[in-house]
């Protein structure tokens, strides 16, 4: 609806309650803290508060909080925090009366048992590939890190599994080496060659040209059974440890809700050290300069009455750019973060979030006009932040969606869309309903079955494009409208009248040709006429007015282009119709068997699930696009700043005095 006022804030403060007055700020959630930058003007230099080191450090605990927080997910019960409500109670006397400590030591705790726990991970897949190589030298009755003795050589290792054997072992016993054959298995030959030192470089040559690969078991002291028998009872060790434990986890899994509560405290300090570093400080004092509603005036000032400061607010002035805070009731709040996609508006000018959440609302619906669908969507998006913890904004995006959930249905029930033509096809093939006896609820001339109370798009998609533009039209005009009025608050009353009276007077008798083309035709000839008259009033030379008001009539090219665009809402109604039509035509098909009813639940479930979420994203761009093209450019002035309050963490907990 508006653009709250703002209030410039300015507060000097003592180093010593800094800490406790950024954190009360915080909890108003309604102080947006300006960063300071020195202008090197004045005898006060001020510097910057440093508590990089500080920062660090609760970011490092806010990543442990919320590691253990998700290593305990898995163990909790119902209650014991994650699945339970937001506690409410006093933070800062959890963070002061030692309950905060003992969360800390249970987290600490639990990343301990985190890194141990991947440790063992990690010990045991590599007992399984050690117990993997060695498995094949089961019957090698040798130490398998031994290598010989002083007097001979051991090559230990693998053949290609197509390795000749005779004809190698015939080699290699002229060459002075005798075999020794361990198994195989479809990786190869596994055996170990042994001969006189003095021979080993010859065999070692030779046992290399048929792919010998040599076995490297360095540190393995035991024969292959042994090491294995040694394997299997690590394994079962680091596996006993390891329920250990994970029964430690589930005990520790009951301070779920004493950890969460922790994750509020610290990222609640980690955002105040956050703001801290914005400020500029002396020795002794800091100042901090912030933003405030005007609205929320009295409720800064009571809060910081309670300390010893000096403060004072005052009016945005000069150079200033205050940060935009919308204003808007219930139902329009929920598409103030569609408006926050494209822009914010500028200080002091106009906030479209109300007219733009109507026009949202309908064309959304007409778009994805479905009676199932809009149901589905409607349910999903306004039963989902009631049983699941969801940020504010996440929320309000649910809430928005669930809206136009609704704008589907009213739509739907319109255009005789329920998933398609579903209860149509299922009549017709899957309980064998003669045409003739279907049902025709429309209350226009249909020449078969019909569930359309106004028009079908896909029986007559030439009218469904003249409603689309019709819709297109007015919401242009409501554009024009716009402008209008923001002109005649600015005192531009005659630029109002001349910049856009002047196309409403063509714009009517453009629609008048259709209805009345006698009366149309002097209407559109006089809105023509003064437009070219005014719209080149600000040229000082008469040939260059009359110039400019011919280039008026231009801009009709332009507007017709954009209400052209308005024909997606006839391409994205038809196609979300075509495929649930197909989608039903492939569910029905094998007819009223048992087979059949399972194919049409099946088909049903698969091909009206993704219909569903295709069709959801491109109607939420298209009808985004409408608004930030079409719309605000006939009378948006964007480039606002968002207002961004310093916040208190309330992830889980809600602070109680």
């Amino acid at each position: 609806m508006s653009v709250s006022k703002m209030k410039k804030l300015a507060v000097f403060a003592h180093n010593s309650e800094l800490d406790v007055i950024v954190k009360k700020l915080m909890r108003l959630r309604c102080v947006d803290i300006s960063t300071h930058s020195d202008d090197g003007d004045g005898e006060i230099k001020l510097g910057k508060i440093e508590c990089d080191l500080r920062r660090l450090e609760l970011e490092s605990s806010v990543e442990d909080i919320d590691t253990a927080l998700m290593a305990l997910a898995p163990y909790v019960q119902k209650g014991d925090g994650m699945l339970a409500g937001k506690k409410r109670l006093d933070v800062e006397a959890f963070a002061n009366d030692g309950r905060a400590d003992e969360a800390r030591a249970a987290v600490k705790r639990t990343i301990e048992i985190v890194k141990r726990r991947e440790q063992i991970k990690a010990e045991l897949a590599k007992a399984s590939v050690d117990v993997s190589a060695v498995r094949p030298y089961l019957s090698y009755d040798l130490p398998l890190d031994v290598s010989g003795t002083e007097s001979t050589e051991c090559f230990l290792g693998v053949l290609p599994a197509a390795a000749d054997l005779d004809a190698i072992g015939k080699e290699l016993y002229r060459a002075g080496a005798i075999a020794h054959l361990i198994g195989n298995d479809k990786n190869g030959i596994y055996a170990a060659y042994f001969c006189h030192r003095s021979d080993s470089a010859a065999v070692s040559a030779l046992l290399s040209s048929y792919g010998f690969l040599k076995a490297s078991f360095t540190g393995v002291h035991t024969t292959a059974k042994e090491y294995i028998k040694n394997v299997q009872k690590l394994v079962r060790s680091l596996g006993e440890e390891d329920k250990k434990l994970q029964g430690e986890l589930v005990a520790l899994a009951a301070r779920t809700g004493e950890i969460e509560v922790l994750y509020d405290v610290e990222a609640t300090e980690l955002e105040a050290t956050r703001q801290k570093q914005k400020l500029a400080a002396t020795d002794s004092v800091a100042l901090i300069s912030a933003w405030i509603p005007a609205g929320r005036e009295a409720a800064v000032c009571a809060v910081l009455d309670k300390f010893e400061c000096a403060y004072d607010t005052s009016e945005p002035e000069g150079d200033d750019v205050p940060p935009i805070l919308l204003k808007n009731n219930g139902f329009a709040t929920n598409f103030e973060w569609v408006l926050g996609m494209y822009s914010y508006p500028q200080y002091g000018r106009f906030d479209p979030t109300f007219i733009m959440s109507i026009f949202y609302f309908i064309i959304f619906g007409i778009m994805f006009a479905d009676v199932g669908y809009g149901l589905l969507v409607t349910l999903a998006c306004f039963i989902a932040p009631k049983v699941i913890k969801l940020s504010p904004g996440l929320k309000r995006s649910l809430k928005m969606f669930g809206y136009c959930g609704i704008s589907c249905i009213f739509f739907g029930v319109l255009f005789g869309s329920y998933f398609g033509d579903m209860p149509i096809a299922i009549m017709k093939t899957m309980m064998g309903i003669p045409e003739s006896e279907l049902p025709n609820l429309s209350l226009l001339p249909a020449e078969s079955a019909n569930l359309a109370l106004l028009l079908d798009p896909l029986q007559d998609p030439m009218s469904f494009l003249v409603f689309s533009l019709a819709v297109g039209a007015v919401h242009l005009i409501a554009g024009m409208a716009v402008k209008f009025v923001i002109l005649c608050k600015d005192g531009q009353v005659w630029d109002a009248i001349f910049d856009i009276g002047a196309y409403w007077v063509l714009f009517a008798g453009l629609g008048l040709l259709f209805v009345a083309p006698d009366i149309g035709k002097w209407v559109a000839i006089a809105g023509a006429v003064f437009i070219v008259l005014t719209h080149g009033r600000d040229a000082k030379n008469i040939v260059m007015k009359l110039f400019k008001g011919l280039l008026g009539l231009y801009d009709l090219i332009n507007y017709a282009s954009d209400l052209l665009s308005y024909s997606r809402i006839l391409a994205l109604g038809l196609s979300a119709g075509i495929i649930a039509q197909v989608v039903n035509l492939l569910g029905t098909m094998m007819g009223p068997t048992v087979a059949g009813f399972i194919m049409m639940v099946a088909v049903f479930l698969i091909g009206h699930t993704l219909n569903l979420a295709i069709n959801l994203l491109g109607t939420f761009v298209h009808a985004s696009r409408l608004q930030y093209i079409e719309f605000f450019g006939k009378f948006y002035e964007d480039g606002g700043t968002p207002f961004e309050p310093a916040l208190s963490s309330e992830k889980y907990t809600e602070h109680q005095e």
